[in-house]
């Protein structure tokens, strides 16, 4: 996979969270261990890794979503941005 094809998944991966959408877990470890494996194979720095993730993640979801990753160092992990879901009473009060 290009690069540009990693972008295009990361940016699939954080657009379905911002349309209210579920990601597989599968997906998530997919793209996790394919960014390690560019960090361990020199193909791309640690750095470059993390911005990648948080330009794709402000794209989709915005700065504050973002900002979890611009200063995030050592293992790539990709979080989970689901929204809240709404929880109404079942009995009245």
């Amino acid at each position: 996979m290009s690069l540009d094809g990693l972008e295009h998944r990361l940016a699939d991966y954080f657009d379905s969270f911002a349309r209210g959408d579920d990601v597989a877990p599968a997906t998530r470890f997919y793209l996790e261990g394919y960014l390690q494996a560019l960090i361990d194979t020199d193909a791309l720095s640690e750095s470059e890794a993390w911005q990648l993730i948080a330009t794709c993640c402000q794209s989709s979801l915005g700065e504050e979503a973002a900002s979890v990753y611009r200063n995030a160092q050592g293992e790539i992990v990709l979080h989970s941005h689901m929204r809240r879901a709404p929880v109404y009473p079942t009995t009245p009060q």
